[in-house]
């Protein structure tokens, strides 16, 4: 942990020092995000497109690669298992510098999963029993998030965001609420 911490501040000192220069950043950035990967087992890539200093444009796609997400689903520990999501959003720049920068965001996300759930049954006998059922859901959410930008070598970008969603449509098969958490790693052309 310590060893994170001084890493997050020398980028931030670094990426500090270089706001003062005057360069120009490309239009384009991918993004890949390493907390995903990391902690849920998710690929979660994501493409933005900056249209002025304070507005940027982007979707993200999100998909569940984890063996023991699906495991705990298999078993019972969850009740949903989301398996993909799309996300396109809307970021607006809450500072001056393009360098480093604190951002607001608005999403919409079309989410699809399975999800389990409990159905009375009766077999010809007239004897009543449960069994767990997997169905598939989809569903579209909408919420916001806030995050920082910064910098390091005019290219390598660094976002962190945290926010959170509602979904719509399926209530009591998909999940009442969707985040949005990340740790991005892109380049920006």
């Amino acid at each position: 942990m310590k060893k994170f911490i001084f890493i997050f501040l020398v980028f931030t000192q670094v990426s500090v020092a270089q706001e003062n220069n005057s360069f120009d950043l490309g239009k384009n950035e991918i993004k890949f995000d390493i907390v995903s990967l990391v902690a849920l087992g998710k690929i979660h890539v994501s493409y933005e497109r900056f249209l002025s200093n304070d507005f940027s444009v982007g979707i993200s796609g999100n998909f569940n690669q984890s063996k023991s997400r699906e495991e705990d689903f298999e078993l019972g520990k969850n009740r949903t298992l989301e398996e993909y999501q799309i996300i396109p959003f809307v970021r607006y720049s809450l500072s001056k510098s393009q360098i480093r920068y604190y951002f607001v965001e608005v999403f919409v996300s079309a989410n699809q999963g399975k999800y389990r759930e409990l159905e009375r049954l009766v077999d010809q006998n007239n004897n009543g029993y449960y069994q767990a059922l997997q169905k598939e859901y989809s569903d579209y959410a909408v919420g916001a998030a806030v995050g920082h930008k910064f910098y390091i070598k005019e290219k390598l970008g660094v976002d962190i965001f945290v926010g959170m969603g509602k979904n719509l449509f399926s209530s009591g098969e998909s999940p009442d609420i969707i985040s949005r958490v990340g740790v991005n790693l892109g380049y920006r052309f």
